[in-house]
């Protein structure tokens, strides 16, 4: 695909040292890490939208990330594009051996479970079924992710808590609008407690692990 070469030659000229933009050639990992969440949050809102012409754009823009963050590792001296690339290439055809090899899988759940099985085996030196999951993710949606982990693992104390009457789409999100507008009036920061809370039952699990052994 001529396009991808011509980007990536738009972005090695964009980082040439003496020849290149004054900005990009000063940035770093770190320096850019904002733009991971930001790219991602604006691809977000725009499939949310439905606009297929920001769609296209946000997906260019996150693209570039991806692209920028490999150059500056080649100046760097740490890794080239040419690895990235590389490496996910590898990381999906050994994740679909229904595609790629012999394996058979009949439905969408066969998919997953074989998917997960295999990420088990790459991560085997994972100690925790919780390892893994982002720490920068926002409070609410790291929240459910771990709870869902926990919860395949059935640790008892949070079973105890799903016994509550499940809850119809529109009756939690009032829930979830009552207890921000409570926490705005009383000057609390729900994203900040949500994680405090979320971190001590993860403490809790990783504990349960040690004696259950189940990863």
């Amino acid at each position: 695909m001529k396009e991808f070469f011509e980007l990536v030659e738009v972005s090695d000229r964009l980082n040439h040292p003496k020849r290149g933009c004054p900005w990009d050639v000063k940035q770093n990992f770190e320096s850019l890490q904002k733009y991971i969440i930001e790219e991602a949050c604006e691809l977000y809102d725009a499939v949310e939208d439905q606009n297929e012409d920001e769609i296209i754009e946000e997906l260019g823009d996150l693209l570039y990330v991806v692209i920028f963050y490999s150059k500056v590792a080649e100046r760097e001296g740490k890794f080239t594009l040419e690895k990235v690339l590389k490496t996910l290439k590898e990381k999906l055809i050994r994740r679909h051996p229904h595609v790629f090899g012999e394996e058979v899988c009949q439905s969408k759940e066969d998919v997953e479970k074989k998917w997960q099985e295999i990420k088990k085996i790459e991560k085997s030196e994972r100690k925790s079924a919780l390892d893994g999951i982002p720490r920068s993710l926002a409070a609410l949606a790291r929240t459910q992710k771990i709870l869902s982990k926990i919860l395949e693992h059935e640790c008892d104390h949070i079973l105890d808590m799903t016994k509550k009457a499940p809850l119809e789409e529109k009756e939690l999100a009032d829930h979830l609008i009552e207890l921000t507008l409570r926490a705005q009036a009383c000057d609390l920061d729900a994203e900040k407690i949500l994680r405090r809370a979320i971190s001590e039952h993860e403490e809790k699990f990783r504990e349960w692990e040690k004696t259950h052994k189940k990863n």
